[in-house]
């Protein structure tokens, strides 16, 4: 073993000095390690939280449509030739609307992992904008409800995208403002730059400024637990959002004066003359998210 009392006298303490360097380094790694394995179990107990409260949402409001058409098709199956006719067509008329509310909200839980792993096929077709908007609008808004919709687009805008994803996106926003706005909402088009506006506004209370960043968030509503008021699973502005955002376009919030919201979604614009019913772009489908194309007609607001 050398002679540590012949080296000059700070040296002697070399070992120690490395021996503690040593020991702190192991201690600062375990410390670091114990860190990452706090984290992992903290987003671990996070993500169990986050699937067992998406769950039990999504098994509440399936099983409010699920009970309200086994109840009436139950009545249906036992009482059909005793029932009224206009008392039969009101039961099958709310079996329909359940069973299309229903689809919706299947839809929108399927599509969540495919935009999550950015493999959401869009198959571009050609349509107009807007006779799906009225179309969409008309079953959001049925007759007799004490909320009204009026969709104000100029003739002739036509898009070529994909016709699921944009009636679901326009869907989603139809259905946050029957549920949170008020009793009259507008549904508008404009020319603005290089986009074409799609805008939803209506004549409620509005966003709160504290929550104006939430409400794209998921399972973020205005009102949650057994108070809120509105159904839902509150995806319908992400889901909105992220397949306008995959379609080349936005959608996004504003306030609206002097009360109300507004909630836009903007699509590429192509300006050009629509000529015949086949006409379509020359670049080739495969390369297209979507493009709008307006009449020359049509002027930029």
């Amino acid at each position: 073993m050398p002679d540590l009392s012949r080296l000059p006298e700070y040296l002697q303490y070399l070992p120690i000095v490395v021996g503690l360097a040593a020991l702190l380094w192991a201690w600062r790694l375990t410390s670091q390690g114990r860190e990452r394995e706090r984290e992992v179990i903290r987003l671990s107990e996070e993500a169990h939280t986050l699937k067992n409260d998406f769950v039990a949402m999504v098994s509440h409001e399936l099983r409010t449509p699920l009970t309200s058409i086994a109840g009436f098709a139950d009545t249906l199956v036992h009482s059909w030739e005793e029932l009224p006719k206009d008392e039969v067509n009101e039961f099958l008329s709310i079996i329909n609307r359940q069973s299309i509310y229903l689809g919706d909200l299947v839809e929108d839980v399927l599509v969540i992992p495919r935009l999550e792993a950015n493999r959401l096929r869009l198959d571009p077709e050609l349509f107009d904008l807007g006779d799906l908007i009225e179309d969409v609008a008309v079953m959001v808004f049925p007759n007799g409800e004490k909320k009204t919709s009026l969709v104000s687009l100029p003739d002739g805008v036509r898009v070529l995208a994909d016709r699921r994803r944009v009636q679901q996106v326009m869907r989603n926003l139809m259905e946050n403002a029957r549920k949170y706005g008020g009793d009259q909402i507008m549904i508008e088009g404009f020319v603005m730059g290089d986009q074409y506006l799609v805008i939803i506004s209506d004549n409620g209370p509005g966003v709160p400024d504290e929550e104006t960043r939430k409400v794209f968030e998921n399972f973020e509503q205005l009102s949650k637990g057994d108070a809120r008021e509105a159904s839902g699973i509150g995806l319908g502005l992400p889901i909105a959002r992220r397949l306008a955002r995959a379609m080349g376009g936005d959608v996004w919030y504003e306030r609206r004066f002097p009360t109300g919201a507004r909630f836009c979604y903007s699509l590429p614009l192509r300006r050009r003359t629509l000529l015949s019913g086949d006409d379509r772009p020359g670049t080739p489908e495969s390369e297209i998210r979507s493009v709008i194309e307006v009449p020359e007609a049509v002027q930029t607001a």
